[in-house]
């Protein structure tokens, strides 16, 4: 069992106690409209509406207004994320038609574009959704997560991104541009939000010029808060979080050359994702039932209250260190820039997986790696009908991560032998004294446990661990042209050639406690004489091809075909060879030169866009809207054949939809913004998701999936945010206030459909308002985040229906609950 199984399960037949949407949603649509009615009041006075600001740029590496781009594109300025008190970069999903998946913990495994995410929690592949700082690539699970302070805006792009960044991303992108020193003037901002729980955050940035050629940017936050769920089992408040950092970036600028470079400090500490059972399901009902003595295990109902032991206490820690120059030099026919980046990082993460107050499954991941990046890219300046870029990267990363995997040994002999660790092997010689020989000796408890008599661990723990290294590099070159037929058409053709090698090793540590248990919690093998490794490399050439028509200057039409590319890499709890194979789960063994880490090739993707950008009404609407298709081929994911786990490539999935946003200056003081999503998707090939169908279904068995959509994706998603403001007396001084609003559909979490297994569980639905004035410079607002108190969860794992499975139904990541605060700020 791994930690795996929370991405690629869900729920089951029933689940009861998980709050569903009902008639209380209805009356949080209706306070919804109240709350609106209300906000809406303070926009009355005017009656003609301004024109919306333009948003600009910078991802087809030219500045244009985002509604320029024939891209799919969602651009947030600094001011727009502070409105809605968006706190780290996955906070930016809520925001964004299209993309799902927020957690509270520092993973990107669940996080999807369009439905496609990252199937695999190890280190031996990499993210399917790509997050760029700067246009610099932020690495992976511990790493990539950072918290959103001093931004001047943010850009998610959704679909295959080749020609922009040095590192491509198969499903979509995620760019944060921080704020830059300017050499003109000194200026500011501070901002303290209070709240409930102990809420305290504070975060401010400062522009000290030196010369008329350099200036410096000082920036930080720290945030903190006690946790929310209540633990029957025992202790404080779970999900609460202490996380701090520094930002300082230095300018030089001349006539033609700027460079900045950027020193960042990020230290992150939460709590481990907390889960929840459900009290439903044969697992919990029956095999826990055993394990805990007989007695049905006490839950409560609140969907904010768990029953867990945490015995090895759940933390998500990170320590990030980051250094990045970044150089434009203009050439006046061309710019040439250079992007440097170098990224350390340290990540602690543990998580109590199984929900209850029994050991039956504790997960861990000890890592520590460094990441080098350089990209040279050179732009045309040219104003002719010809413009292209072309650009070359490199990249090279270190990685290693101990993974744990921990269960208590009666816990795991009570739930597959029936009875404790000592009882079985009494059981077990008894018979052989019984029957004069020593069958069941030889046969069962030598073979399998290595001795006859029964000896606990010191900590009465099994204590699954492997080590795993991974040496990675790659370059990639990359051109895209852009040439204008007409004054109305342009199009755009670009090419990209990526190359990735990995050097990876697998190794198997020795049970802390020499268990007699080893190697049966998590990996299944073990490799006495040291490591397994393995190198490879792949290489692919993807390409983009644009359409735009302009029928005048506030209409772009754009019609592109794209491919996408992943490289392949290596599973991080699964090996391949002879000793792998046939041999039961803790007892297989992997040699050098003759096993080596399971490997999997690239998937790869095929997608065809049809969007439509408009300015209209003066300049005082934004309408932007997407219309995609794909076709993703050999996906690469983790699945289970019986207790091991494997990653692998399974599968086709096709998938098509439309996603749609909408700005509107509705008077001089009142905006509105909006957006919407709409996703199908089939998938084929996919046996290897489907056990619960072997089970269940007779007559299909694992074809029972085939055709059945992506589980964990919502159909729909719907946000909308309301900025209203309100100008008071003749002294400058305005109240303002926002009122905001993200959806998600309710999700299955497992592949079988519903007439087999019921699987559903709410997602995302959460209002915040905040009102206030300001007045100089100065502001003083209050909010309330969650408004209506709704409860729903990050995601879910089902009461699997395979023979032995002792893992119970489960949802994860509780939402945080109503949220009142008060919120200071000054700008100087």
């Amino acid at each position: 069992m791994t930690k795996q199984q929370h991405n690629t399960k869900a729920s089951d037949r029933k689940f009861t106690t998980i709050p569903h949407r009902s008639s209380r949603s209805t009356r949080s649509i209706l306070a919804q409209a109240v709350s609106v009615a209300v906000l809406a009041g303070l926009g009355t006075e005017s009656l003609q509406a301004q024109q919306l600001e333009e948003v600009i740029v910078t991802a087809t590496k030219r500045a244009e207004s985002v509604m320029d781009v024939p891209i799919s594109i969602t651009a947030m300025s600094g001011e727009d994320i502070r409105a809605v008190n968006l706190t780290d970069v996955k906070d930016l999903i809520a925001f964004t038609p299209g993309i799902s998946g927020n957690s509270k913990d520092s993973f990107l495994d669940f996080v999807s574009v369009r439905g496609i995410r990252t199937i695999d929690f190890g280190n031996g592949g990499d993210p399917s959704v790509s997050l760029y700082k700067n246009g610099l690539y932020q690495g992976r699970n511990g790493s990539a997560v950072s918290t959103l302070y001093d931004i001047d805006r943010a850009e998610v792009l959704r679909g295959p991104q080749g020609f922009l960044f040095g590192r491509n991303s198969v499903s979509g992108a995620m760019n944060i541009i921080t704020t830059k020193p300017n050499v003109s003037e000194m200026e500011g901002y501070a901002q303290l939000d209070v709240g409930e729980r102990d809420l305290i955050a504070f975060e401010g940035g400062i522009n000290l010029p030196i010369s008329d050629n350099a200036a410096v940017r000082i920036a930080g936050y720290h945030s903190q808060e006690d946790g929310y769920v209540e633990n029957d089992f025992g202790g404080p408040d779970l999900i609460d979080y202490e996380n701090q950092g520094l930002r300082i970036t230095g300018r030089w600028e001349t006539d033609n050359l700027t460079a900045d470079l950027m020193i960042e400090y990020e230290d992150r500490d939460q709590f481990g994702t907390v889960y929840r059972a459900t009290g439903e399901g044969d697992a919990f009902l029956v095999d826990q039932t055993r394990i805990n003595g007989g007695e049905v295990i006490s839950l409560s109902r609140d969907g904010r209250t768990v029953n867990n032991d945490n015995s090895l206490q759940p933390t998500d820690e990170a320590e990030i260190f980051s250094v990045s120059l970044m150089i434009d030099y203009d050439m006046g026919w061309a710019t040439l820039t250079s992007l440097t980046g170098y990224k350390d990082h340290d990540y602690l993460y543990v998580e109590d997986y199984d929900a209850l107050p029994t050991v039956t499954f504790n997960y861990g991941q000890d890592q520590s790696g460094d990441y080098f990046e350089q990209e040279l890219r050179l732009s045309s300046n040219d104003d002719g009908p010809l413009g292209w870029y072309a650009g070359a990267s490199y990249y090279q990363e270190d990685i290693e991560t101990v993974f744990l995997g921990q269960q208590e040994e009666d816990v795991y002999c009570l739930g597959y032998w029936f009875n404790t660790c000592q009882d079985m092997f009494d059981y077990y010689n008894y018979l052989d004294d019984y029957n004069g020989n020593t069958y069941y000796c030889d046969y069962y408890l030598d073979y399998y446990f290595s001795s006859c008599d029964w000896s606990g661990s010191a900590d009465g723990l099994i204590n699954d661990r492997n080590r795993i290294k991974g040496k990675y590099e790659g370059y990639s070159a990359y051109v895209d042209l852009r040439y204008e037929f007409t004054d109305a058409f342009d199009m755009n053709f670009g090419v990209r050639y990526s190359y990735d090698e990995k050097e990876f090793s697998q190794e198997v540590l020795q049970d802390s406690g020499n268990s007699l248990l080893a190697y049966k919690a998590q990996t299944g093998f073990s490799t006495p004489e040291g490591a397994l490794s393995d190198k490879q490399d792949w290489n692919d050439t993807t390409w983009r091809i644009v359409a735009n028509y302009r029928p005048n200057e506030d209409t772009l039409i754009f019609a592109s075909v794209a491919t996408g590319y992943k490289s392949g890499g290596f599973g991080s709890f699964n090996i391949e060879g002879p000793g792998a194979d046939g041999c039961p789960f803790g007892l297989c063994v992997g040699l050098p030169g003759s096993e080596a880490p399971g490997d999997f090739g690239p998937e790869t993707v095929i997608s065809y866009e049809l969007g439509y950008k408009a300015t209209l009404f003066n300049g005082r609407s934004q309408l932007a809207t997407t219309a995609f298709y794909y076709e993703y081929e050999d996906l690469q994911a983790i699945f289970s054949e019986g207790p091991k786990q494997i990653v692998d490539n399974v599968g086709e999935l096709d998938g098509y939809g439309l996603e749609l946003e909408l700005s509107t200056a509705i008077t001089d003081n009142l905006t509105l913004r909006v957006g919407a999503s709409w996703l199908e998707t089939e998938a084929t090939g996919i046996q290897a998701f489907c056990g619960a169908g072997e089970v269940l279904d007779p007559v299909k068995g694992a074809d029972h999936c085939e055709g059945n959509s992506i589980p964990w994706a919502p159909k729909y998603t719907a946000f909308a945010v309301l900025n209203g403001v309100y100008p008071v007396g003749d002294s400058g001084g305005e109240m303002f206030g926002t009122l905001s609003w993200s959806w998600e559909d309710d999700i299955r979490g497992d592949w079988p459909d519903e007439s087999l297994i019921y699987q559903r569980i709410a997602t995302l639905n959460q209002t915040d308002i905040v009102l206030g004035y300001r007045q100089s410079g100065w502001s003083a607002a209050g909010y309330v985040e969650n408004v209506f108190d709704d409860v729903w969860y990050d995601g879910n794992y089902a009461d699997d229906p395979t023979p032995g499975t002792i893992y119970a139904q489960h949802a994860f990541g509780p939402a945080r609950p109503r949220t009142v605060g008060v919120r200071l700020g000054y700008d100087f």
